[in-house]
């Protein structure tokens, strides 16, 4: 796993593409998608975006976090970006990935991650599940190719200072 470079973008769009046509969707970068054309302003600002390469070079896994403010206002990060292609599901990356990602909320004293997940990524809702995340809430989504749901999910995260 890495941090992203620049030169990552195209590979990043077509994999995110390729999992959105899994469920009969597509990318929508004038819109739901189009932090994706510009990741360094939309995550490396105020946050951090990695990548999982596979054998050859390719993008197989994305996950990305910025820092944000939860309901309450109170600082909180965003859990976002988070894919794995079909193949490598199962294999450990995403937990390798979430664990990155936990490690660096830690590192920045933010105890609670949150993210919105379409409704359809019902393998995703297991891991979370199985991570600790609780299902707070779900909504309605038009920014996309289709009309979308999406659910809410929380985590707490214990600092040990």
């Amino acid at each position: 796993m890495r941090t992203y470079q620049p030169q990552d973008k195209d590979a990043i769009i077509k994999m995110i593409d390729s999992i959105y046509r899994e469920y009969g969707d597509t990318i929508y970068l004038e819109d739901a998608d189009s932090d994706l054309l510009d990741i360094e302003s939309n995550y490396l600002q105020d946050g951090e975006f990695w990548v999982e390469e596979g054998d050859t070079g390719q993008i197989i896994a994305c996950i990305a976090v910025k820092r944000s403010l939860n309901s309450s206002k109170e600082l909180a990060a965003s859990l976002k970006r988070f894919y794995v292609l079909p193949e490598y599901r199962g294999s450990g990356i995403a937990q390798q990935m979430h664990n990155t990602v936990i490690e660096w909320c830690k590192e920045n004293y933010i105890n609670q991650i949150y993210l919105w997940s379409d409704t359809r990524f019902t393998r995703a809702h297991s891991f979370y599940s199985k991570h600790g995340y609780e299902k707070k809430g779900i909504r309605d989504m038009n920014d996309g190719a289709m009309p979308y749901q999406e659910y809410y999910f929380v985590k707490k995260i214990i600092i040990y200072k």
